[in-house]
C-alpha cells in the first residue's frame, strides 16, 4: 500500500500527487500553478520562476510559466477534452524587492501571474482562486486526500 508523501515543490519543479500526498510550495515573486482534478483524485503543482523562455526551443519543465502548464498537463495525462473537469489555483507573484524606480519591463511577479492567468484561460481550465501580488510571500498547499487547497500569506519580518 502506498503511503502519502509530503512533497515540497521547489523552484523550477512540477510535481503530481494523489492519495494521501500533500503538495506545497513557498512562493515569492515566483508563481505557483495548482491543478485539481478531483474526479480522478489527481493533483499537480508547478513552481515557476519566470513568465516565458527567451529560447522558444524549451518546451518542458517548470522554470517558465509557458512550459510549466503543458508539463503539468502531460504529467497528469490530461487531454483537451478533460480540461473542463479540472480547476486551477494561482498564487505568488509578489514584489519581493524594493525598487527605487520600477523596472522598464515591469515587475517579474506580476508578469508571472499575468502569464499564468492568460495560459489557463487559453486551455479552458477554470481558475477557482487567485492570490497574487503585494509584497508578501505565500505558501500554496494542496492536500490530495482532502481534495482541498490553501494559500497562506507569509508576512515580512518587521
Amino acid at each position: 500500500m502506498r503511503e502519502g508523501q509530503d512533497i515540497q515543490v521547489r523552484m523550477c519543479e512540477a510535481r503530481v500527487g494523489q492519495g494521501d500526498d500533500v503538495l506545497h510550495a513557498i512562493l515569492g515573486s515566483c508563481v505557483g500553478i495548482g491543478l485539481l482534478w478531483r474526479q480522478r483524485g489527481l493533483y499537480g503543482l508547478a513552481h515557476c520562476l519566470l513568465p516565458e523562455s527567451p529560447q522558444p526551443i524549451e518546451r518542458t519543465g517548470a522554470k517558465y510559466v509557458t512550459t510549466a502548464l503543458p508539463t503539468l498537463l502531460a504529467m497528469m495525462k490530461l487531454e483537451r477534452s478533460q480540461h473542463r473537469e479540472v480547476e486551477a489555483v494561482i498564487a505568488g507573484g509578489a514584489c519581493m524587492v524594493q525598487h527605487a524606480t520600477p523596472p522598464k519591463h515591469g515587475l517579474i511577479g506580476a508578469q508571472n501571474a499575468r502569464m499564468a492567468q492568460q495560459l489557463l484561460a487559453q486551455t479552458g481550465i477554470r481558475v477557482v482562486h487567485v492570490d497574487v501580488g503585494g509584497e508578501s510571500g505565500r505558501q500554496l498547499l494542496i492536500d490530495c486526500a482532502q481534495h482541498h487547497y490553501a494559500v497562506r500569506v507569509i508576512g515580512r519580518p518587521t
